[in-house]
């Protein structure tokens, strides 16, 4: 494993056909980058906030992270600010930098309601993370909820990928486009399929609907004429699937 890493960060990137040579880092969207982000994190991050910062903090406070990405709780502002200010010295000290862009500070949780309005913050702020957008709500009792929805970003860079996945297959047969995509709107809401999150999956499926009909009329002559209603009937044989439906035959294959 040794062996195999070294040689990856020798390996150099491609940029328009040519190799360039790297000195440090690993190269953006490697494969190896997840692994090395985990590693390195761990006793960069991990360890140091759970045996050195906690300790010195003066209310409860967490981490979760996955791999690069990670977001960090406290019960204080004041300890929160605190390890604001520490936390890029510490990333430098090991050559790491903070992106900027995506890092915020913000009010959150049961009582960030109240601590906005006494503050003239406003309503709660929102944060993305692993492409949800994460924000408080309330429950049917009206109790505080951490409610999750597919974040914006993400939401047009799948909307994106289909348009494409759709344009490299306008001479590709019918019978194998369509279970390819009921593959690809399972996996969708196998990821997105939350709590709170129906009308972000319900959009998706609408628009890989739409998007379906757009690539029928656009393989031939013929296929521009296809109206609504001749589609409709073509999605009564070969159906898109809804969200729940996979779980649900996850749960009758775990029964067997």
């Amino acid at each position: 494993m040794l062996r195999l890493i070294t040689k990856f960060l020798h390996a150099g990137v491609m940029i328009q056909d040519k190799r360039y040579a790297t000195t440090e880092g690993v190269a953006q969207g490697s494969v190896l980058s997840p692994l090395l982000a985990n590693v390195y994190l761990h006793y960069v991050l991990d360890e140091w906030f759970e045996q050195q910062v906690k300790p010195r903090l003066k209310g409860e406070a967490s981490i979760i992270r996955f791999a690069d990405d990670f977001i960090c709780t406290f019960e204080r502002e004041s300890d929160a600010l605190r390890f604001r200010e520490v936390l890029t010295k510490r990333l430098g000290r090991y050559s790491l930098e903070l992106a900027e862009e995506k890092t915020k500070l913000l009010r959150f949780g049961r009582f960030a309601s109240r601590d906005c309005q006494r503050s003239g913050e406003g309503a709660p702020g929102t944060f993305d993370f692993l492409g949800f957008m994460h924000y408080c709500g309330t429950s049917r009792a009206g109790k505080f909820k951490l409610k999750r929805r597919t974040s914006a970003k993400k939401f047009r860079s799948k909307i994106r990928e289909l348009k494409d996945w759709f344009r490299s297959k306008l001479t590709t047969p019918h019978r194998e486009v369509w279970p390819t995509l009921v593959r690809k709107l399972q996996g969708h809401f196998q990821y997105y399929n939350v709590n709170d999150n129906w009308e972000m999956l319900m959009k998706f499926r609408e628009a890989a609907r739409k998007l379906g009909l757009r690539w029928m009329r656009r393989r031939s002559q013929k296929g521009r004429n296809l109206s609504w209603e001749a589609y409709g009937l073509y999605l009564e044989r070969h159906p898109l699937p809804n969200p729940g439906q996979i779980t649900d035959l996850i749960a009758m294959g775990s029964a067997k």
